[in-house]
């Protein structure tokens, strides 16, 4: 069907304003006389709201996501009593479970994090907490016995990540994976058809938040027969990127050139490779500079040179992107230092969190795209929570979107979703006032970026790391297009995280209902 999108504020890109804006029956922004060539036709008015380009996320995990959503949240406990209330609560509404599994808890609550405070709620099942970082988890006693991390005898619990109490007992907090898969190893496989219901999920929550196209940032083999299995009922364009890791590099290389095959005639695209270069700051294992102030530690670069040479040399030789995920500046420097010793030109490093002017000119010049997340710049906990280990002055330097910009550095927004929320308004709201809500004080206020720059680098940025087809709304693109109950630039804080996405679009099917009240 035809459409004719009228009496409203048409955006075809975060510059160019419009006054209506006509469809094909195919799904492909035309003239006026294509339309008025069309069998059937629908005449869309606006009633002054506002269509834009369909929001891209360039980084995210949407079966994790689709997992906690089904399960329990505990996302908004203040204090570890209230995560203690809420784990018996659940238990008790669900008493045949074996294993509970919740997520995410603020790292930044009140209270003792240690399995004690777990135990008094919960002790005759193995729980697991997932902190918002998503590179800690939280457990109880009986999560550690089965994991057998209970003796003293076990050397080097805190090299592995393992906190301890000074008395050598593991204390219930599990930091990055080789830790982390301890406990998470013993979970109860999930069915295929659990999962896909949980992806399915996640479709539909990026779908209500405007979303139409993504890239899943890991992708292992259980992942990838989830997409398999689910692929004929999906709505949203996937690219995915296919996890490597230096421990298991050779078979990793076998899965990612089977997985191309698998998805040789699939709507789902193979597009990268994603590879962990360094942890996170709320642990203080994201690579850095100057040692970190709480450990007198400089972090952890997961790779060494030479594998890491071979991972890009794959992911050259097979047509496929190199993801890095770099947080600390030691890291960045690292994965610069490989992408130009490969000669790679399509590279991404995500996050980017600490920089300086020297690595954004090496970026620059590289050729490398930025993804990072808007929302992260903001300080609230998660920002907060690494204080002690940053410092003031590294602290209050993260997440210099305005500096990336004026470099001429390629830029893409995502979520990390489960890490943080997947809602666009909200990583443009954050992106431009440096803060969420009137409560908190900004975060680097020299960094913000406008309201146009934050939706380019929700459209065309991320489609442009993808490469995949155009984000605007001109004559013979693709029509995917949010409705927007105002005008996205004419907001202030409070404003854009108000709107609501009233309508969806993508290819000109509709896929969100539109609200024409």
């Amino acid at each position: 069907m035809a459409r004719h999108f009228f009496n409203g504020t048409i955006y075809t890109d975060p510059f160019t304003l419009k006054s209506e804006l006509y469809v094909s029956d195919l799904g492909i922004v035309c003239t006026r006389i294509e339309f008025d060539q069309s069998v059937t036709k629908e005449l869309i008015d606006l009633k002054g709201k506002c269509l834009i380009p369909s929001f891209r996320d360039g980084h995210l995990h949407p079966l994790l996501g689709g997992r906690e959503s089904l399960g329990l949240d505990v996302s908004k406990a203040k204090t570890a009593r209230e995560v203690g209330e809420l784990l018996r609560e659940y238990l008790g509404q669900n008493p045949e479970l074996t294993w509970l599994d919740a997520g995410t808890y603020n790292r930044g609550i009140l209270g003792q994090q240690v399995k004690e405070s777990i135990d008094e709620y919960v002790s005759s099942v193995p729980v697991v907490l997932h902190a918002d970082d998503h590179h800690t988890i939280w457990v109880n006693s009986q999560a550690l016995f089965v994991a057998g991390l209970t003796s003293t005898s076990i050397p080097g619990l805190e090299v592995i990540g393992i906190d301890t109490d000074g008395l050598g007992q593991p204390t219930g907090i599990l930091r990055e994976s080789r830790a982390k898969e301890l406990v998470l190893s013993h979970a109860p496989a999930r069915t295929i058809e659990s999962e896909c219901q949980a992806l399915l999920k996640a479709e539909e929550l990026l779908i209500s938040a405007g979303i139409t196209h993504v890239q899943d940032a890991w992708v292992d083999k259980e992942i990838l027969e989830v997409y398999l299995h689910a692929e004929n009922l999906l709505k949203l364009s996937y690219h995915l990127a296919f996890s490597l890791t230096p421990d298991n590099l050779e078979s990793d290389f076998r899965f990612v050139k089977g997985a191309k095959e698998s998805l040789k005639n699939s709507m789902i695209k193979p597009h990268a490779v994603k590879i962990f270069i360094d942890g996170v700051f709320g642990s203080a294992t994201a690579a850095v500079s100057k040692p970190y102030l709480s450990t007198q530690a400089t972090g952890q670069i997961d790779w060494d040179a030479r594998a890491l040479s071979d991972a890009l040399n794959f992911a050259k030789e097979n047509q496929l992107q190199a993801h890095l995920h770099a947080i600390g500046d030691a890291a960045i420097e690292f994965a610069l230092d490989s992408i130009e010793n490969s000669r790679i030109t399509n590279a991404v490093i995500a996050h980017a969190e600490l920089t300086n002017d020297y690595l954004i000119e090496r970026a620059k010049s590289l050729g490398v795209t930025l993804c990072v997340q808007p929302f992260w710049a903001q300080r609230n906990d998660l920002l907060l929570t690494c204080s002690h280990h940053l410092g003031t002055e590294r602290l209050d330097s993260l997440y210099s979107f305005n500096s990336f910009l004026k470099a001429g550095v390629p830029l893409a927004f995502s979520s990390d979703w489960p890490v943080s929320s997947y809602k666009p308004l909200e990583g443009i709201a954050t992106a431009v006032f440096r803060r969420l809500n009137d409560g908190q004080l900004v975060h680097n206020e020299t960094e913000s970026i406008t309201v146009q720059e934050a939706l380019t680098a929700y459209t065309t940025g991320v489609t442009g790391m993808l490469g995949s087809e155009a984000a605007n709304l001109e004559e013979g693109a693709s029509f995917s297009a949010v409705v927007l109950s105002g005008d996205l630039m004419q907001q202030d804080l409070e404003g854009i995280t108000s709107l609501e996405v009233l309508a969806v679009y993508k290819d000109g099917t509709r896929l969100f209902p539109h609200n024409n009240n």
